[in-house]
């Protein structure tokens, strides 16, 4: 019940929503939203290498937003001068942080996407408008990580021979690096056309040919296409009615709270939160599931033939 587990069109259209609204809004409280729940999320799917990445994105939201304070000056609210008599204003600085944290929530959901997209989904999705793309793409996703592996390989059989990486001065390094570099790209050029043959004679340019796929939409599915429906047209009519937006210059200039800012920012929130739901969710029933198979299991063979015996007796 994960959100990876759902439809690659409904994450697709969430990452795109989510990171188009966060792009889009200037209010600061829907763009912390994002953020917050963007580094939430990852912390969820990758752990402790998450949380360093959002410490290094917020160390570098303020180091833009002093550098921006520095070089664009608008406003009527100085706060200091720089050495040279530019005014450091209230206007700038908002507008600083503001930005930075735009960009630090869109890395940060673009961190989940990759999580959350293996390359099975993107030649899946990429196969539905374009086939010969997504073939193409298949290819050469799985030709990269073939690369690295034979490069390895002749890196090590070249050692052998004293060819290998960091063996000779500098201009023999040079030419063993070229010629590893030459073996690479004739092996590479091999497999190919072993490759190009092989789809050949299995028809793949045939009109008409389809590609085989796990996914399919199924009425969970249904259920979280309404959802994400329904919090994405309350967020695009309340960017309609401008309640997503600020003014920096000359003042800094807040809409007026009212029901459509309430409503977005619960929509927005519920949206921005719904993949943590659904990953926490997902998780404890299938500890839960785990937690009852092992109860079951508990009971070793020795003991249930003792109790049949007992009761035999």
């Amino acid at each position: 019940m994960n959100f990876a587990s759902y439809h690659p069109a409904l994450n697709l259209l969430f990452f795109v929503a989510v990171v188009t609204f966060t792009a889009c809004w200037t209010r600061p409280g829907l763009v912390a939203v994002s953020f917050l729940c963007a580094l939430a999320f990852s912390v969820r799917l990758r752990g402790s290498r998450a949380v360093a990445f959002g410490c290094v994105l917020a160390l570098c939201t303020l180091a833009f937003a002093a550098l921006f304070a520095l070089n664009v000056h608008f406003g009527v609210t100085p706060i200091a001068r720089t050495p040279i008599g530019n005014s450091i204003t209230v206007e700038s600085l908002t507008c600083g942080v503001i930005m930075g944290l735009k960009v630090a929530a869109i890395l940060a959901w673009l961190s989940c996407a990759l999580c959350v997209f293996t390359a099975d989904k993107v030649v899946f999705l990429l196969g539905r408008v374009f086939p010969k793309a997504a073939m193409m793409l298949a290819v050469v996703l799985r030709a990269v990580p073939v690369a690295g592996d034979r490069a390895r390989k002749i890196a090590v059989a070249q050692s052998g021979i004293g060819k290998g990486p960091g063996q000779g001065n500098i201009p023999r390094r040079i030419a063993n690096a070229l010629r590893r570099a030459s073996i690479l790209i004739s092996w590479s050029i091999e497999r190919f056309i072993e490759m190009s043959d092989s789809m050949r004679s299995r028809g793949s340019a045939l009109r008409g040919r389809t590609a085989y796929s796990l996914y399919r939409f199924d009425n969970r599915d249904r259920a979280l296409a309404i959802v994400l429906v329904a919090l994405i047209t309350v967020c695009s009519a309340a960017t309609a009615l401008g309640q997503t937006q600020m003014l920096f210059s000359p003042v800094i200039v807040v809409p007026k709270a009212s029901s459509a800012g309430v409503a977005v920012f619960a929509a927005f929130f519920a949206l921005c939160l719904l993949p943590l739901a659904l990953q926490t969710a997902g998780e404890a029933a299938f500890s839960r599931k785990v937690g009852s198979v092992s109860k079951g299991e508990s009971r070793s063979p020795f003991e249930s033939e003792a109790q049949e015996k007992g009761r035999t007796a």
